[in-house]
């Protein structure tokens, strides 16, 4: 559990942070989103095939590793001289955040007796939550008192003490049979090498021209590596990705609802810290209490929402938790840097419903709609689409904020040039990136109302 607390609050307190990294170097908001992206895409890439290493050098073993590589990571990554060099550590703990969250659940489901697994794994999910909840507010704090870099010092002492637990407390894995063939290397990377130059060419594409040749090379890069991850998935008899399960529109109509809701939910998470601090001037200690909002009841809303999916349905459930999310967006669209501050609460409490009522019946429609014998498949597809979707929604929206702020700026201007425009500039920019928001969800919606469950056992 204190992995998954420890994954969710790294996950928001350096959201928070972000606009106070631009500043300390000098970094546009393309550059500095990478401290998020190189995160999400490590651990996009190495979730899956670490929790079948797991399966197969014992699950104890990897989860042990994965902390001190996390701990290691944040402690350069606090001791970073520059951007590059921050950016490289956080891809280095996103690999150790990809050991932890694949062996930490199935750590805590053998370890434990089965008459208490399922409160067990609900008090795991309530750690993420409560850990999201208390990055916002922790990392607001240290910046207010300290710095930047302690939002990574501060993990050096908690997670040398989860390395001491975790090997002294932690059962081994006893009985564990070794299986053969089942570390996806390849599909790893060609992952991480197709998402990763896809995300860069859309993340720089407005800052060194779309049609420069670094941009189209790398867009074309993309396309093949993309290219060969499918036919090699399609081939390989322990791929990464089971893709033919995509074959079923529940799955496939499913996943792709969950992907442009994880897009929407990760752009705005990056977007809103950001417009608190830049448009309304708030200080980051005030805007990670803001922000607490969202994650508390998030708590509240994903318990009820998964109840009612069982006897109602998820159809339903998840196309409100997207209605729910068009208004918490349009609200930051239709007003202006003047508006009040009990119309940012709605819209952070909209937005937190909206999270807690989608996921659990989104995910419950998944499983229903696949036969026994490939739930673990369908699983992991569908972790793997959002954190995907995370990282894609980062850049997206990041893109169209750039965008209208670099307005005449001429090609190739590098820097943190979003610090010094005008409110009513940043306005404009601000409500074209929220507006893209409001055609993702759309399509969500859409994509949630042509959903038939589909009823395995």
């Amino acid at each position: 559990m204190l992995g998954s607390f420890m994954g969710a609050t790294d996950s928001s307190i350096v959201i928070i942070s972000l606009t106070t990294i631009s500043r300390y170097f000098n970094a546009s908001t393309s550059e500095v989103s990478w401290v998020m992206i190189a995160y999400l895409l490590a651990i996009t890439g190495f979730l899956i095939p670490f929790g079948r290493l797991g399966d197969v050098k014992g699950r104890k073993k990897i989860f042990i590793a994965g902390f001190a590589l996390f701990t290691a990571s944040s402690f350069f990554c606090g001791a970073a001289t520059s951007l590059p060099e921050l950016i490289l550590f956080r891809a280095l703990q996103g690999i150790g955040g990809a050991m932890i969250t694949a062996t930490g659940p199935a750590l805590l489901s053998v370890s434990l007796p089965e008459c208490v697994r399922g409160r067990a794994l609900g008090y795991l999910s309530a750690s993420s939550a409560l850990g999201l909840a208390a990055g916002f507010g922790l990392g607001g704090l240290i910046i207010s008192l300290l710095s930047w870099q302690w939002i990574f010092f501060i993990n050096v002492p908690v997670g040398l003490c989860a390395v001491i637990i975790a090997y002294f407390f932690i059962p081994h894995d006893a009985g564990q049979q070794k299986t053969q063939g089942t570390f996806d290397l390849p599909g790893a990377l060609l992952v991480l090498l197709a998402a990763g130059l896809f995300i860069y060419a859309l993340s720089f594409g407005e800052e060194l021209g779309w049609t420069s040749l670094r941009i189209l090379f790398t867009f074309a890069l993309s396309v093949i590596f993309s290219t060969i991850f499918v036919i090699l998935e399609l081939r390989t008899p322990v791929p990464l990705l089971q893709l033919r399960l995509l074959k079923s529109p529940g799955i496939s109509l499913g996943i792709g609802a969950a992907m442009l809701n994880r897009l929407v939910l990760s752009g705005t998470a990056y977007l809103i810290p950001n417009y608190l601090e830049l448009m309304k001037g708030y200080s980051p200690g005030f805007t990670g209490l803001l922000l607490l909002v969202p994650s508390l009841l998030i708590m509240i809303a994903a318990p009820v929402s998964g109840t009612l999916s069982d006897r109602i349905g998820s159809r339903w459930l998840c196309t409100l938790a997207g209605a729910f999310l068009f208004f918490a967006v349009l609200i930051f669209v239709l007003f202006d840097h003047t508006i009040v501050l009990i119309l940012i609460i709605l819209a952070l409490a909209l937005r937190g419903i909206s999270m807690g009522l989608f996921s659990p019946p989104n995910f419950r429609l998944i499983l229903t709609s696949t036969p026994a014998d490939q739930k673990g498949s369908a699983s992991a597809l569908w972790y793997f689409s959002r954190y995907l979707a995370s990282a894609i929604g980062i850049v997206v929206f990041e893109t169209a904020l750039d965008r209208r702020i670099r307005g005449d700026e001429p090609e190739g201007v590098t820097g943190a040039i979003h610090l010094f425009h005008s409110i009513a500039e940043l306005e404009i920019a601000f409500d074209h990136a929220f507006l893209v928001g409001i055609f993702f969800i759309i399509g969500m919606i859409v994509l949630t109302a042509m959903l038939r469950e589909e009823k395995y056992r």
